[in-house]
């Protein structure tokens, strides 16, 4: 068989690529092969290398098996104030792309993001303040607790969306924190970076709410890059992966308490 490309000229000679494969070998020659242009023509061959055959059948080597991703679900509830960029913010994050104008639409996006060998599977649910104000609490029970984690929204353009922060957590903090369960993701963001010259909330009060309620913080501009909301959200997805493994460690060395009460309590019960 023979293989050959586009012609190379050099001074008068045709370079071709030639393969040849012998099928008792099951393996390929490569030979460069030079049609020199006299009468009659005069023909060189030049082996230049032995490669693996092609067949199914014969390996160069033993590769080792690419690991497959670890694969984790993440349950993402996005909150905060009215018009402080909660869509904006996790529509960048989907698409890349900024758009400023969203109405008052109950959303729950599906993404899957690969980070430090996992593929995160997210479910995002993006919820209007307007209809959270008006929401049954029984509804908002479901939401919290369907959640893995919370980003946080308010606008450094707006105290009063950064004053509802707090006690947002507090609530979400009570619902899903028990004695025996880990703490809650949360990701505090401020938004609007860009319109510093309107900025009433300092990123130093920021920081210093999130270290108070042990949450991640971030400022950043939903409409200026992707990069912010892309750390956001890797950020969070982090911290729910790391809380799913603690409650699998707990709950591996939980059974295994039982197991080993259950076996002393079998004990006394034979000897008496």
């Amino acid at each position: 068989m023979q293989i050959t490309p586009p012609a190379a000229m050099r001074k008068g000679v045709i370079l071709f690529l030639t393969e040849q494969r012998e099928e008792s070998s099951k393996e390929t020659s490569l030979w460069l092969t030079d049609w020199v242009r006299t009468d009659p023509p005069m023909v060189l061959r030049i082996p230049l290398r032995r490669s693996a055959s092609f067949t199914p059948d014969h390996q160069s080597g033993v590769e080792a098996p690419t690991p497959s991703p670890l694969k984790v679900e993440a349950n993402v509830v996005v909150l905060g104030a009215d018009s402080v960029g909660k869509s904006a913010l996790t529509v960048r994050f989907l698409t890349r792309r900024f758009i400023g104008e969203y109405g008052d639409m109950e959303s729950i996006y599906t993404h899957t993001l690969a980070a430090e060998g996992r593929e995160i599977l997210f479910h995002i649910w993006d919820f209007p303040c307007s209809q959270e104000r008006t929401d049954e609490s029984s509804s908002e029970d479901k939401r919290i607790q369907w959640a893995d984690g919370f980003v946080l929204v308010y606008s450094i353009c707006d105290r009063a969306s950064f004053n509802s922060v707090q006690p947002k957590i507090q609530f979400i903090k009570a619902a899903k924190e028990g004695p025996a369960q880990e703490k809650v993701p949360i990701v505090i963001v401020g938004n609007k970076r860009d319109l510093h010259h309107r900025r009433t909330v300092s990123s130093e009060e920021g920081r210093l709410l999130a270290l108070s309620l042990d949450c991640e913080f971030y400022e950043v501009s939903a409409a200026e890059a992707y990069h912010g909301a892309l750390v956001v959200f890797n950020s969070l997805a982090e911290r729910i992966c790391e809380a799913k493994l603690a409650v699998k460690k707990g709950t591996g060395i939980l059974s295994i308490v039982k197991s080993v009460s259950a076996v002393f309590a079998r004990k006394r019960t034979d000897s008496m």
